[in-house]
């Protein structure tokens, strides 16, 4: 968690508003951006591919977002960009 950082969990970048439960649940820092676009830190994306899904990204409910190299992305663009590099 970097809420001693000062930190947003999810964009690591902004001051955080608070901290609210993401959606597997877990409680991590939220700047405002974040917590109003229901965006989850892109860890939690790595747990429900690998230890949910099995790997498979057609298992994860649609919906879910995260912030990764500067933009909000879904789930499942965020699974192809993972699962594209070698």
């Amino acid at each position: 968690m970097t809420w001693t950082d000062h930190l947003c969990d999810v964009c690591q970048k902004n001051e955080p508003i608070g901290v609210a439960s993401t959606s597997i649940p877990f409680s991590c820092a939220y700047c405002g951006e974040c917590a109003a676009r229901g965006a989850d830190p892109e860890w939690i994306f790595h747990y429900l591919l690998e230890d949910v899904g099995n790997g498979d990204p057609s298992q994860i409910r649609q919906g879910l977002v995260t912030y990764k190299d500067g933009a909000y992305i879904s789930f499942h663009d965020w699974a192809k960009l993972i699962q594209a590099k070698p």
